[in-house]
């Protein structure tokens, strides 16, 4: 019996091109738009966006009335790949990770079928990863192959100054006042990852809610560094 699977995945509203930090990757924004590139492989370090960069070409997808699915493979990878049967006919699908299923048999046959599937349909298929196309470690080479023919997109990790802008977009979601010379202190004393630098906000909310104060650099220290 195939198993069964909870979709649609649910997308976090504020993971959309408008919330995004573009920084230096604004071109790779403008290639996600594109709907006449039918296959984008986005590649990067962790920490440097690509889950809300596949969550919000997804949403865009939907706002012109087209039909998307976001497939986390950290999430899917306990279950059969024949979840991935009859997907060829969704329009755009974006599949994340691709790192944790390579070297499995049956997952990279899925994949090669789904990516068939969808270029017989005109659908779109992105797809991310820590490494790019040609470093990857998927053993079926047809698999391989169509992996290195689409479009490679390496996003880049935020300047100083990006950082900065996206850890006060995220305070201010918070109701935190974090001014320039707190958020520098932040990326300048702990990893700069954002989901990283996210929780630190959310420590910091905490502690800020309880003690009924305001961000200081001094309330930072204290903080974090008991």
């Amino acid at each position: 019996m195939q198993d069964q699977i909870p979709l649609p995945l649910k997308l976090q509203e504020d993971f959309s091109f408008e919330h995004f930090i573009a920084d230096e990757n604004a071109l790779i924004i403008e290639s996600l738009k594109n709907a006449s590139e039918p296959f984008i492989f986005l590649w990067g370090d962790a920490g440097t966006g690509k889950t809300q960069l596949l969550q919000a070409t997804c949403q865009y997808q939907t706002q012109l009335g087209k039909t998307a699915a976001y497939l986390p493979l950290q999430e899917l990878q306990v279950f059969s790949p024949q979840i991935l049967d009859g997907m060829g006919n969704i329009d755009l699908i974006c599949l994340e990770d691709i790192e944790l299923v390579c070297g499995n048999t049956q997952w990279e046959e899925a994949l090669f079928n789904l990516f068939n599937q969808l270029r017989l349909t005109g659908g779109r298929l992105v797809i991310s990863s820590n490494t790019s196309p040609q470093q990857s470690n998927v053993r079926l080479n047809d698999l391989k192959s169509r992996l290195c023919s689409g479009l490679p997109l390496n996003l880049k990790p935020l300047s100083d100054e990006g950082t900065i802008k996206a850890l006060q977009a995220h305070a201010d979601k918070l109701g935190l006042e974090l001014k320039h010379d707190m958020a520098k202190y932040l990326i300048n004393h702990y990893p700069r990852d954002l989901p990283n630098l996210w929780s630190l906000l959310d420590t910091l909310n905490q502690a800020s809610l309880i003690a009924k104060r305001k961000l200081s650099i001094p309330f930072i220290k204290s903080t974090l560094n008991p």
